[in-house]
C-alpha cells in the first residue's frame, strides 16, 4: 500500500467517523484542542471519531507513555511542519523528526546537522547504515552546541496500524550519543519504503528523559 492510498484510506475513516454537523464538529474540534494540552494524563488513545472532527492535517502524541493528545498542522514550508494546539505546545518536525519543541516540561529548541546541510533523510538507511553528526541546544540546562554523534540503520519490515489502518512500513533506527552532557538514545521511526513519509515514531528530545510517540493521523497535503 503507497502513501495515496494509505492517505485515502486513513481519510475515508475519518470521514466515516465523523457524522455530526458542522457546527458540532467545530464544537468537537475546539473541545478536542482544550483537551489535547490540558494535562489530564492517563494511558487512552485518541479514537477514530475524536480524530476523524480535526479537518485539518493533525497527529497524535504522547509524552513519555502518558494519554495520547491531538496536534494540528499549522504550517508547512521548506520541508518543515508546526503543529501545535490551543495550550501552547508546539512541535517543529522535519522529515518525520522532531527539531524543537515549546511549552514541554523538558524542551529542545534546536537540533541540526553539523556544517550547513539539512539533517540526512531517514529513508537513506533503507539503503545501507549510514553515520552523520549534529549540535542541539538545550537552553533549560544552559547547554548549546551539544555534538551528537548518530548511527541511522533499517531494522526492516513492519506492518503498524493508525485508527483501524494497517500500513506497511520499513522501520528505521538512530542511535545518538553525546559526552558532554553524557546523553544515548535509539530514535525509532516507521516510514513510507517508497516516499520516506514518516508515520509513526518514538523519539527522545532530552537527557531528563522526555520521550514523544508521534502517529500521523491526517497527513499534510
Amino acid at each position: 500500500m503507497n502513501l495515496p492510498s494509505v492517505r485515502a484510506s486513513l481519510i475515508t475513516l475519518l470521514l466515516l467517523g465523523g457524522c455530526s454537523s458542522q457546527q458540532n464538529d467545530w464544537g468537537t474540534y475546539l473541545q478536542l484542542l482544550r483537551h489535547s494540552l490540558s494535562g489530564n494524563f492517563g494511558k487512552s488513545s485518541i479514537s477514530r471519531g475524536q480524530a476523524a472532527a480535526i479537518p485539518y492535517a493533525s497527529l497524535g502524541y504522547r509524552i513519555n507513555g502518558s494519554s495520547e493528545a491531538i496536534l494540528v498542522l499549522a504550517t508547512d514550508s521548506n520541508g518543515g511542519q508546526l503543529w501545535t494546539a490551543s495550550s501552547h505546545i508546539v512541535l517543529i518536525t522535519h522529515g518525520g523528526r522532531i527539531i524543537r519543541s515549546i511549552g514541554l516540561p523538558h524542551d529542545i529548541a534546536g537540533i541540526k546537522a553539523t556544517g550547513t546541510q539539512d539533517l540526512r533523510p531517514l529513508s537513506d538507511a533503507l539503503h545501507g547504515p549510514f553515520r552523520s553528526n549534529r549540535i542541539a541546544d538545550l537552553p533549560d540546562m544552559g547547554a548549546y552546541d551539544i555534538s551528537l554523534s548518530c548511527v541511522t540503520r533499517s531494522v526492516g519490515a513492519q506492518n503498524i496500524t493508525i485508527i483501524g489502518v494497517t500500513i506497511p512500513t520499513m522501520r528505521v533506527d538512530e542511535t545518538c550519543q553525546s559526552t558532554k552532557p553524557r546523553w544515548s538514545f535509539t530514535d525509532n521511526y516507521w516510514i513510507d519504503a517508497d516516499t520516506g513519509f514518516v508515520w509513526h515514531s518514538v523519539q527522545h528530545i532530552h537527557p531528563a528523559g522526555t520521550t514523544i510517540q508521534l502517529e500521523i493521523f491526517r497527513p499534510p497535503g
